[in-house]
């Protein structure tokens, strides 16, 4: 197939002896102007919370758990696979076909370190802000993008709209909320609306002066114009993170400061003058706590120590004189152990389990089992679990893919191979009775 595209507009086609032109839309989309109190309240930006450190109360918050990192990390992970280039066509019964595309130029993109990079750092913003702020890096002619460099979603930060609802710079600053639009360590770069049609001629000839631009990329979440909300942020926000974070604080706070009481021994008052007669009547408030004292000594000595383990301990009562009633005699309560009961325990397994849901993982595959709550960490279970999970992930490749795909259109990638798309391999687990352990699909 032999196409010339001499603008993103035109094309001829040497086969055809035709000549192509496209439509150009008629107008530019709607892109409606937020007045609220992150827009008011800033000066030249859009604040990311309310006091503009909302991506930093994530992290804080999110490190304090066992799970979330290494999650969100697992989840990372799945989407930093290499990415291959192919063609897709159909046949006549419309299923797809994939060649891969063997060019030296797009090879050593997505081979070289950068590319890697962006994967890795994109892939975890991602999944904790479902929002990335790629930088396009332009050859020194202006007609290539050589590179895609990663930057840490919490040191971004849009700026204000202008009149037609776009924000024409992102202001990079790793010390928000205590920045500005104005401080020295703050880095204006010009930024890339997505939903403008003619993106690529726009970037190439206009602000000539730019040689990096911003293209920001995000899963969409309902109301939510400038940053997008990760779906496992309602864990947050409904406390059962803090109910997760504070069980092990408790559970070392009883390891580390709580006496562990086994025995409550009750010695009735009368005790002391039947057994140690004058020796208590006569003597003083000294005399009588050093008798006391030695006692406890002595039942501690009896009681304490697994080498006293079946020791007895005897104790006597005596019969009123006066009405042949029993006088109150010694009692030794076995107090139950709360450390040993698992104190907390259901607490930290529903809270654990919460969690797993608002970050949309089957608990199977993290080896989530309790008591109350059962268990499933068979073989098939994880299997099937996974399958289930990798055919979710489409929608993040793209918010990967977005500034890739842009890529490819600004480098003539795209006129080169018609039908051109990025995709991956995936690994998937097999039962045991294909022969193998698992197999590789495309993804694409």
């Amino acid at each position: 197939m032999n196409i010339i595209f001499p603008d993103s507009n035109t094309a001829l086609s040497a086969a055809g002896k035709a000549v192509i032109t496209m439509e150009q839309p008629g107008a530019q989309p709607s892109q409606p102007i937020v007045k609220d109190n992150l827009t008011i309240n800033t000066t030249g930006m859009v604040s990311w919370g309310d006091a503009n450190d909302f991506p930093q109360e994530v992290l804080k918050k999110g490190r304090n758990s066992t799970i979330i990192p290494t999650a969100l990390k697992w989840q990372a992970n799945l989407i930093s696979t290499p990415v291959i280039p192919f063609q897709v066509d159909y046949d006549d019964e419309g299923k797809q076909k994939l060649s891969y595309v063997r060019d030296n130029e797009i090879h050593e993109f997505l081979n070289n370190r950068h590319f890697k990079r962006y994967q890795r750092e994109s892939a975890n913003d991602i999944f904790w802000f479902l929002n990335i702020f790629p930088e396009l890096i332009l050859s020194k002619n202006r007609k290539k993008i050589t590179h895609i460099h990663p930057n840490d979603a919490s040191y971004c930060r849009l700026g204000s709209q202008n009149a037609n609802g776009v924000s024409e710079f992102t202001y990079i600053n790793a010390n928000w909320p205590y920045g500005s639009v104005d401080s020295d360590e703050t880095i204006k770069v010009r930024t890339l609306d997505p939903y403008q049609y003619d993106l690529v001629d726009w970037m190439r000839d206009q602000h000539t002066g730019d040689f990096k631009f911003i293209y920001p990329s995000s899963y969409p979440t309902p109301g939510t114009t400038f940053y997008q909300l990760a779906h496992w942020d309602g864990i947050r926000t409904s406390g059962w993170l803090d109910v997760l974070a504070k069980v092990p604080i408790l559970k070392k706070a009883l390891f580390e400061n709580q006496m562990i009481i086994k025995y409550h021994i009750e010695i009735p008052r009368e005790y002391w003058e039947n057994q140690f007669g004058d020796e208590w009547i006569k003597g003083d408030d000294r005399a009588r706590s050093l008798i006391k004292q030695n006692k406890v000594a002595e039942i501690e000595r009896r009681l304490m120590g697994a080498e006293k383990a079946g020791v007895a301990l005897a104790t006597e009562f005596g019969v009123s004189a006066v009405d042949g009633k029993t006088i109150e005699g010694w009692k030794i309560n076995v107090l139950p152990d709360r450390l040993k009961d698992g104190a907390y325990l259901a607490d930290n397994m529903e809270a654990t389990a919460h969690l797993l849901y608002a970050l949309g993982i089957d608990p199977a595959l993290f080896g989530f089992a309790s008591k109350e709550m059962g268990s499933r960490s068979g073989g098939s279970d994880k299997r099937e679990s996974l399958l289930i999970y990798l055919s979710q992930l489409q929608p993040y490749r793209d918010v990967q893919y977005e500034p890739l795909n842009f890529i490819a259109d600004y480098n003539g990638w795209a006129k080169k191979y018609p039908g051109l798309v990025f995709g991956t391999t995936q690994t998937l687990l097999t039962t045991l009775d294909t022969g193998a352990g698992s197999k590789q699909q495309a993804a694409a």
